[in-house]
């Protein structure tokens, strides 16, 4: 019997006991300086060596297509306001919205999926496919609004060591509300704060100078419904001039899981619909991973002054 410790293990053996997503990458219009950064943050597991990862991002540049790629016609309309309108209204009346989307003047719209820019360059294959299968029928605008702007949900947090921690297979856990007084009396003061999903609506922008919408949100539910046949989504729109103005609504164009804006103001931009092609689509596997967030109590005693004003310092 021949026992292989884990010094031995072949490179292949090794990446066998990694946990995978399968997606695909649309390694053509990763820029030739964030292909090695893109390689190891991601994590890309499939290629297992940065160099094939590499050699496979330089091939695929031949194979985006020439400009022009995008058929004529509006980038979008109002949206069946008519037929939606208590849901809509009910939609604009939550917190997510208040906060997250009426201060950047998002609008309801319904949008042509084909030919939405896309700003990632890698999607879940395995998610995309379990979204796909549930798609609402076509026609079933009610089902379509709740698909289009999910609910996202808090697991329960494991308590320990003085704290709270949470996970998230979906990565949408954010830091918690500021800490606020629940309740006062003479003898307690309960104080609190929400930990609360990121909010996960299809979410677009209308850039200045480009032919169609720049995804900000919910490239996979976009995805999926394009995948399952459909040819329109609902989103919120807004409008901006410049592709660099999605920074304020938290695009991180140094993220290298991103494009950059002059691969979205190309002739020729990435496509939600070239997730779609083989020829141009390429299968990447990443490192399967959680998001994690702990939230503990921590406090200090000290001494301020009594009354009046806090002493200066020369």
């Amino acid at each position: 019997m021949t026992i292989t410790t884990a010094n031995e293990m072949t490179p292949s053996k090794a990446a066998a006991t990694v946990p995978e997503r399968p997606g695909l990458g649309l390694l053509g219009w990763i820029h030739p300086r964030d292909v090695r950064t893109a390689f190891h943050l991601l994590p890309v597991t499939s290629p297992a060596d940065v160099e094939d990862f590499a050699t496979a991002c330089h091939a695929r540049r031949a194979t985006i297509p020439p400009a022009p790629a995008i058929a004529p016609g509006a980038q979008f309309t109002p949206g069946p306001t008519a037929q939606l309108a208590q849901r809509i209204t009910a939609m604009q009346a939550t917190d997510q919205y208040r906060t997250q989307y009426e201060p950047f003047g998002a609008a309801f719209a319904a949008v042509t999926l084909a030919d939405l820019i896309t700003p990632q360059w890698w999607t879940d294959t395995a998610y995309t496919d379990e979204l796909a299968a549930a798609v609402p029928a076509d026609g079933d605008l009610d089902g379509l609004f709740d698909f289009c702007f999910p609910q996202g949900q808090v697991s329960p947090p494991m308590m320990f060591n003085g704290g709270a921690v949470f996970a998230s297979r979906q990565h949408d856990l954010v830091p918690p509300t500021p800490l606020r007084i629940a309740r006062r009396t003479a003898g307690k003061v309960t104080l609190e704060f929400d930990v609360a999903p990121r909010a996960n609506w299809a979410w677009l922008a209308s850039v200045a100078g480009l032919p169609r919408p720049v995804i900000v949100n919910g490239t996979h539910h976009l995805l999926a419904l394009l995948k399952a046949g459909r040819q329109e989504a609902l989103c919120l729109m807004l409008q901006v001039q410049t592709v660099l103005d999605l920074q304020i609504l938290g695009m991180n164009f140094q993220d290298p899981f991103l494009f950059k804006p002059d691969q979205l103001m190309s002739a020729r931009p990435p496509l939600l619909r070239d997730y779609l092609k083989a020829a141009i689509a390429a299968p990447i596997g990443r490192h399967a991973s959680d998001q994690s967030m702990r939230v503990g109590t921590n406090f200090e005693l000290g001494v301020i002054p009594r009354g009046g004003q806090a002493p200066r310092i020369a």
